[in-house]
């Protein structure tokens, strides 16, 4: 492949395909960003590379570190996220505690008529109580009342029991919302502090983390695009032509808009690792991941030749870099260092690059097409 940017391939950040998820956390945990940033940055640790016994005793201790930062904040984590639902259920509970309270009062609202219009018949003749109402002189209207003022004093009893119990209730409702809200309050602040303490844990950890990564000449945001890229998501791109991958098989490098198949992409990522321990600065690209489109541009303003015919190239498999930063000069200390080490990470410098055409900036990764 010719040694050209693709400057106008567009760039799409698309969110990296991940294999790690340790918390599988409901949406409302996640929005609490400094968490999940972090355990990347954890599981990331693992995949540093040695150079010396000195600096596999070191590492040893980082993993061992990390992996204890790790456990102990899925632990909070979970345990913060038990506690929300918990407070969640007591809300809800609350809630419907004031809708009982609320129907409650309602009911003895709508009692009040009665009851006045009870009392009012039943006390009509104060002087002479009930007998007063039946002392008509006349027997038919007398027996008329008496059944009345019978009907009216069980309905009495029947209101009067409703409204004392319903008395009862609104009295043990509003003592159950009272204690419901103290407690939910209490717990949201409790809560609030935890999360303070989490996000403060995880930003100290995080801080500390990325100092040693940077200490020892590497990328966190390089590793964090290799520990979130899943190898397997490769397999999306089996049947689907030269040039025309699925996004889904394809994950982005430590240079922004620069995408290979996962499973290059991973081995890649661990390959830019250990040479920015040996060089102090990572791979420098120019071209990955080529879509149709783009290798019908390159093939036009290239020489016969010179650019593989569109639809054929190792570019649209995801499969292909073009490199700078020295690697695109034979003989340079880079040059040499990729020949020598790349294929431990399954890439290579292939022969036809060596000659016709001369490319020593392009390389690929040994592994099957579509």
């Amino acid at each position: 492949m010719p040694f050209t940017l693709d400057s106008t391939r567009p760039v799409r950040r698309v969110p990296r395909i991940g294999s790690f998820s340790p918390l599988m956390l409901s949406p409302r945990v996640q929005r609490h960003g400094g968490v999940s940033a972090l355990l990347v940055i954890l599981v990331a640790l693992f995949l540093v590379p040695s150079g010396s016994a000195s600096a596999d005793s070191d590492l040893d201790q980082l993993k061992q570190q990390a992996d204890e930062a790790k456990a102990e904040l899925e632990e909070a984590t979970e345990e913060y996220t038990e506690r929300e639902e918990n407070l969640e259920d007591a809300q809800d509970e609350l809630i419907s505690t004031l809708h009982d309270l609320q129907q409650t009062e309602l009911r003895l609202s709508e009692m009040r008529v009665p009851l006045a219009q009870l009392g009012s018949t039943l006390y009509q003749q104060p002087d002479g109580g009930i007998l007063g109402v039946m002392t008509s002189g006349n027997l038919d209207q007398d027996l008329q009342v008496e059944s009345h003022v019978l009907k009216l004093a069980d309905d009495k009893e029947a209101l009067l029991e409703e409204a004392n119990d319903l008395r009862d209730r609104q009295a043990d409702l509003a003592g159950k919302a009272q204690d419901l809200q103290a407690e939910t309050q209490l717990e949201r602040v409790e809560l609030e502090d935890d999360l303070a303490a989490l996000r403060e844990q995880s930003e100290e950890s995080t801080r500390e983390l990325t100092e040693e990564l940077e200490n020892r000449g590497l990328d966190p945001d390089a590793y964090m695009a290799g520990v979130e890229c899943d190898p397997t998501a490769g397999q999306e791109a089996s049947g689907y032509p030269n040039g025309l991958l699925p996004q889904g098989a394809l994950c982005e490098l430590h240079e922004g808009g620069h995408f290979l198949r996962a499973d290059a992409a991973v081995d890649f990522l661990e390959m830019n690792q250990a040479y920015t321990e040996e060089f102090g600065t990572p791979i420098c690209l120019t071209s990955s991941y080529r879509d149709l489109p783009n290798q019908h541009r390159v093939y036009q303003e290239q020489p016969p030749g010179n650019a593989a015919v569109p639809g054929t190239s190792n570019h649209g498999w995801g499969l292909a870099v073009d490199m700078c930063g020295g690697v695109q000069t034979e003989g340079t200390p880079q040059f040499a260092w990729l020949e020598a080490n790349s294929t431990q990470w399954g890439w290579f410098h292939p022969q036809w690059a060596y000659s016709s055409p001369y490319e020593p900036w392009h390389w690929e990764y040994d592994a099957p097409h579509g």
